[in-house]
């Protein structure tokens, strides 16, 4: 049986706050260093190249900036500068005050793509066992999964395509439309291959004190195991408060509707809250989110209604000492839900189902200088391991993935 989760993309901008004087070293001598994770501090890095008159550099730099934190306070504005300051320096205009500069209101554009390959012990996301017990009123049977309901090792590719776009519609107040398809491709076919797409609008209103307060509409369509489609609609509420030291607070609201074509028996409505906080050191980024809700069985799903909660941690850490602009990510989430119906006489003897769920993952990414400016190396390991009071639902997998993306 394939499970799969679709995770909510959590509309948030990450902290901005200083690292002082280190960062203001970095600014003096005209190096990155290890502030190149730090949005507000490259905005203010792409301001002196722009005073400078080093517009292209500036343009490049923001580009990336607006592509992976659109919502960073004056990163249009240095932008619109340095493609006024490029057209100037061509000779298209006399100097950069006589330039009309692009109005905020315009949409900036940035879009990226990711193609990858590696290898899965479990691509399908399969039982542990190929073989489960049912508890039948006769006495135990053991019953031997199909082939395409087993785990399935191998290799396989993935590619990403990615459009953001952002529009500033009133002073701190900024509009973000967000798609994405995806796509996986294996030996296999079947339950181990799936393709999808994720698009997103959100508001985000920022305060001059730091204090964020936003929402999101997000629409999700993912289809595998051949012809099974399942829908997802999304409503996400989040408030980020002032910081405090090295850190800033977060807390939300989630609603999410998920559909199957075809199998009713799994509708269902989830209503979750959540609280988090995420902290920028000299260090490195930290992050660690903890939800819990109420997932509601539209029809007489088995199991009946769930509650769920869920615990992420992330860490991000600049690795200059390896690669120049290069970082590791590592994150951590665990995962619970309980049923509060039995799921099915014949598992378990009529048990109350739970899923506990384990992840590991670390990811590094680092600049491909050699092929291009825009373009970076990106590899990454994860590690699966699900537990289950009923054997059907216990599964593991560990993968590894190498690839490249490119922004533009």
């Amino acid at each position: 049986m394939k499970q799969k989760i679709i995770a909510l993309m959590i509309v948030c901008g990450f902290l901005s706050i200083s690292t002082a004087n280190a960062c203001d070293k970095a600014l003096i001598e005209d190096s990155l260093q290890a502030c190149s994770q730090d949005p507000d501090w490259l905005v203010r890095y792409a301001a002196s190249l722009n005073a400078k008159k080093r517009y292209t550099e500036a343009a490049d730099l923001l580009e990336g900036v607006l592509l992976q934190y659109p919502e960073t306070g004056g990163a249009v504005e240095q932008y619109n500068q340095a493609l006024a300051g490029i057209d100037s320096q061509d000779g298209s205009h006399q100097n950069i005050q006589s330039i009309p500069v692009v109005l905020p209101q315009q949409w900036q554009i940035n879009t990226g793509l990711q193609i990858r390959s590696g290898y899965s012990d479990n691509l399908n996301q399969a039982p542990s066992q190929p073989i489960i017990q049912l508890t039948l009123p006769s006495g135990p049977v053991a019953i031997e999964l199909q082939p395409q309901f087993r785990k399935q090792a191998g290799f396989g590719a993935e590619s990403q395509l990615v459009a953001n776009a952002v529009k500033t519609i009133a002073e701190g107040l900024q509009w973000q439309v967000r798609g994405e398809l995806f796509n996986r491709e294996t030996e296999y076919g079947g339950y181990a291959d799936y393709q999808g797409t994720n698009l997103l609008t959100s508001l985000m209103q920022r305060e001059d004190d730091g204090r964020e307060t936003g929402g999101a509409l997000g629409f999700n369509v993912l289809r595998y195991g051949g012809d099974v489609y399942l829908y997802t609609g999304q409503l996400m509420l989040r408030h980020t408060a002032e910081s405090w030291a090295y850190c800033r607070p977060q807390m939300g609201g989630d609603f999410l509707w998920q559909r199957q074509n075809g199998r009713p028996l799994l509708d269902s409505r989830y209503t979750g809250l959540m609280a988090g906080i995420a902290c920028d050191t000299k260090i490195g980024l930290y992050s660690a989110v903890i939800s819990a809700g109420w997932d509601w069985a539209s029809n007489q799903r088995p199991g009946g209604d769930q509650r769920r909660g869920k615990l992420e941690v992330i860490g991000i850490w600049p690795t200059e000492v390896m690669v120049r602009d290069s970082f590791l990510k590592a994150y951590a989430n665990i995962m619970q839900s309980n049923d509060t119906k039995s799921y099915s006489p014949w598992l378990n003897n009529g048990a109350t189902r739970y899923i506990s769920r384990i992840g590991l993952g670390l990811d590094y990414d680092w600049p491909l200088d050699m092929v291009a400016d825009n373009w970076r190396g990106v590899v990454s390991a994860k590690w699966q391991n699900q537990n289950s009071n009923i054997s059907l639902f216990e599964m593991n997998t560990l993968e590894g993935w190498l690839g490249v993306r490119v922004a533009w």
